[in-house]
């Protein structure tokens, strides 16, 4: 292909959590030794900071852990525009009674995404067919309690082969950072709070944290993808959950119900992939960027109801979606059983 690249990036889009319990560990912080790049001697001394790190995040920034009082969260929900174009505004509403009992919706003009949580499970109904692209990638960022719940488990860094912690400061503040080689991702924690602030592989940046019973959440999660608008959640409110009315929390009309897990072992991983081709009228036009598809991904790793949301033309559209079909992933697991979800993937053509 000479000088030309294609370069794939996954970014697994799970349902949103109602995580059941904060781990033991959680309420142990341990204390944090001299920051190291580590070696073999100081290794299980890293991944157990590293543990602890995820593990305050996670315990201070739970709003949805089993015995909470129930809350009502209002945000609004900005898709920043190209050209000086007006950027589209949406809003946000999630009313929390417990793990089992729970109303999300998601507006946009001429859109409703609406959630309902039950025992295992959760009913889902929107206006489209397939999710759009500014709601798959706000679950990016919605889903950052999902990952500090997973890695706050001793199993999943054991199983890491390489974890390095560093510190950095921004703007003014000092950060104490994660990075899972083996994996690629860097996770920053505010040393002062414990909340995470940022997940680079994502491209989540968490920040105006705001206080509710006690723990942190973040009042703006901004999610940037690459060739594609930032979709940022801005939250306006937390406050004590109301009277409602139990109709809210019936399944929707012509909703379909999907597992909902409270501890996920693990995320969606590609285990196999086919190779885009860059068509070669693109590569002559020279065309680029990024074809971003809308998948299900089975309780075997298969994927079902591919759809390409957004591409730079039809021939690049065309090809990522032939290569994407091919792909396989070792889905996401509950409990030792593999579930299936609603995913976001993109492929990124670039000619340099």
């Amino acid at each position: 292909m000479g000088n030309e690249s294609i370069n794939k990036v996954s970014l697994p889009l799970s349902q949103l959590r109602i995580l059941s319990s904060l781990l033991l560990l959680s309420l142990l912080i341990l204390p944090l030794a001299p920051w190291v790049f580590g070696d073999s001697s100081k290794d299980a001394d890293v991944r157990a900071q590293a543990i602890a790190l995820f593990a305050k995040a996670l315990a201070v920034s739970d709003l949805r852990a089993p015995g909470s009082p129930p809350f009502e969260m209002r945000g609004t929900i900005t898709v920043e525009q190209e050209k000086h174009r007006p950027a589209i505004s949406g809003t946000y509403l999630l009313e929390w009674a417990s793990p089992e009992k729970w109303r999300e919706e998601i507006t946009f003009p001429n859109y409703i995404h609406i959630r309902v949580g039950g025992k295992g499970q959760y009913w889902q109904s929107r206006t489209t067919q397939y999710e759009i692209l500014p709601v798959l990638q706000l679950y990016e960022g919605l889903d950052f309690l999902k990952t500090l719940h997973i890695f706050s488990r001793p199993p999943a860094i054991a199983g890491l082969k390489e974890v390095k912690l560093h510190q950095k400061k921004d703007h003014g503040a000092k950060l104490d950072c994660v990075t899972l080689k083996d994996k690629g991702q860097n996770y920053c924690f505010d040393s002062a709070s414990g909340m995470l602030v940022s997940v680079p592989w994502s491209q989540s940046e968490f920040s105006n944290f705001i206080s509710f019973n006690g723990k942190y959440f973040s009042g703006s999660i901004r999610v940037n993808a690459p060739q594609s608008p930032a979709v940022t959640l801005s939250v306006n409110s937390i406050s004590p959950l109301a009277a409602t009315d139990d109709g809210d929390f019936q399944p929707p009309e012509n909703s379909t119900a999907w597992p909902a897990c409270d501890d996920p072992d693990n995320l969606p991983v590609v285990k196999s992939q086919a190779m885009p081709v860059y068509p070669m009228e693109e590569k002559m036009a020279r065309r680029e960027g990024a074809a971003f598809l809308y998948m299900v991904i089975g309780a075997d790793g298969r994927l079902s109801n591919l759809a390409v949301l957004a591409a730079p033309d039809r021939g690049l559209a065309q090809s990522a979606f032939t290569a994407v079909a091919q792909w396989q992933y070792t889905p996401e697991a509950c409990a030792g059983k593999p579930v299936p979800v609603e995913a976001l993937t993109y492929v990124l053509y670039n000619l340099e």
